[in-house]
């Protein structure tokens, strides 16, 4: 975003150039999930986070992860080519290795995947939606030329795609109903310039999180905007029921937020800015974010139990199962591009 549109959104302490390799640009497996930065296992006798794929300048970051199980994973980004131009990248991993897969030509840098119902959806710049129809990725048109930051939905004739560049655009918020993507009719929502990231737990109960902690919520008939007492930037959103949203954010110090069915609860922490927040189904999450940020929230807290990282570069989301198994992805988002990219990842 704050660098022609993206890059200072996620302002964060860039990688040292040594967490970076080569990754193949032929369709094939990318990189081994061997580690290379000394990860050890975590307190508790958890598994550890190892490196599963670095990207270097070529490839750029990765912005987006998501999956339907621990061995159909995919991650999303790309890499920015000039002010103006970027190229958008999509792996996949089966549990063996990651390997990166083709997209319609002309593809900008991608920001977020989501799958429902077998549905695959990856969003992005330039108004950017594509859809999953068969082996192959198809563009679909929104409308809209603004940045496309997140995707969710219930079903897959049901989802909300946001954006907005967080400098000049207003919020931009579309749904899909199965055949074409159409806005949504927002409330007033202040001078917040972007919505980051959207998440619910039915069609009933959404929640839209942006720029000065913007915070809007869908009832299955209408948005309303909740006040989240926070001028602090709210970059992600997920949660596990109407009464358990957490949202995560910050710059310089990191922000959680928490929604209890009824109100806003938010602290300012003494870490770096946070950008990515996955919950389990028992309201313990994982939450990511700059300088390889990882730490797990016990359900209702806002204290950080951190994790040993084995990376330094920025990590922007993070998706995990049941069984225990995590991948969060990143990249040296701090910094100028082109950007190096990384996926980390936990075995149950």
């Amino acid at each position: 975003m704050r660098l022609a549109g993206f890059a200072v959104l996620f302002l964060a302490c860039s990688g040292p150039a040594s967490e970076t390799s080569d990754a193949s640009s032929s369709g094939g497996p990318v990189s081994s999930t061997t580690p290379t930065t000394g990860a050890s296992e975590t307190s508790g006798g958890e598994a550890a986070w190892e490196i599963g794929l670095q990207l270097d300048g070529d490839h750029g970051a990765l912005l987006s992860v998501w999956g339907a199980a621990p061995d159909d994973v995919y991650a999303v980004g790309g890499q920015l080519t000039s002010a103006t131009s970027s190229v958008g990248a999509l792996y996949h991993f089966d549990g063996v290795a990651w390997t990166q897969q083709a997209l319609p030509a002309d593809t900008p840098m991608l920001h977020w995947v989501f799958g429902v119902e077998g549905e695959l959806w990856a969003v992005g710049r330039d108004g950017t939606a594509l859809r999953r129809a068969g082996d192959a990725w198809v563009a679909t048109a929104t409308g809209v030329t603004e940045i496309l930051w997140g995707v969710w939905g219930p079903g897959k004739d049901l989802l909300w795609t946001v954006g907005g560049d967080g400098v000049d655009d207003a919020p931009v918020l579309l749904r899909w109903d199965g055949a074409a993507w159409a806005p949504e009719l927002l409330p007033a929502t202040g001078e917040s310039t972007g919505l980051f990231k959207v998440w619910g737990s039915g069609a009933a109960d959404v929640t839209a999180v942006g720029d000065r902690g913007l915070a809007l919520h869908h009832d299955g008939a209408a948005w309303t905007v909740q006040d989240t007492h926070d001028l602090a930037d709210l970059i992600s959103v997920w949660g596990h029921g109407p009464g358990e949203h957490l949202a995560v954010g910050g710059r310089a110090n990191g922000r959680v937020a928490r929604w209890d069915g009824a109100a806003w609860t938010g602290e300012t922490l003494a870490v770096p800015g946070l950008s990515g927040v996955w919950m389990a189904a028992d309201g313990s999450a994982t939450v990511v974010g700059m300088q390889g940020t990882i730490a797990e929230l016990a359900p209702g807290s806002m204290v950080l139990q951190p994790q040993v990282s084995p990376t330094y570069l920025l990590l922007h989301a993070v998706f995990g199962f049941a069984d225990g198994t995590r991948f969060a992805v990143g990249g040296s988002l701090a910094g100028p591009p082109p950007y190096v990219g990384v996926i980390v990842q936990r075995g149950p």
